[in-house]
């Protein structure tokens, strides 16, 4: 997956590559998984643990990716998307 997933805007990016390096294989599971709190870790990346559309964004991601696989991988991607283009 591509690590630099989203352009926040033309002067600033977010590197989402710290959050992909560390999702991992787990035995049992048919998909990679990040060990932690998804969702905390993707706000504070993102800075929008406060923001009030930062819990929404995260939800529509999840919903974005149940249609497919739901792996923690693509929550990532759906959401590295929706803030690209939310205006905050």
């Amino acid at each position: 997956m591509n690590s630099h997933i989203c352009d926040r805007n033309s002067s600033s990016n977010i590197d989402w590559n710290p959050l992909l390096s560390r999702i991992e294989w787990v035995e049992g599971k048919s998909v990679p998984t990040y060990p932690g709190d998804l969702k905390t870790a993707l706000l504070n990346h993102a800075g929008l643990i406060s923001h009030p559309k930062g819990n929404e964004a995260y939800q529509l991601a999840c919903e974005i990716a149940r249609l497919t696989t739901y792996c923690d991988p693509e929550i990532i991607y759906w959401f590295s998307r929706i803030i690209a283009v939310m205006d905050y």
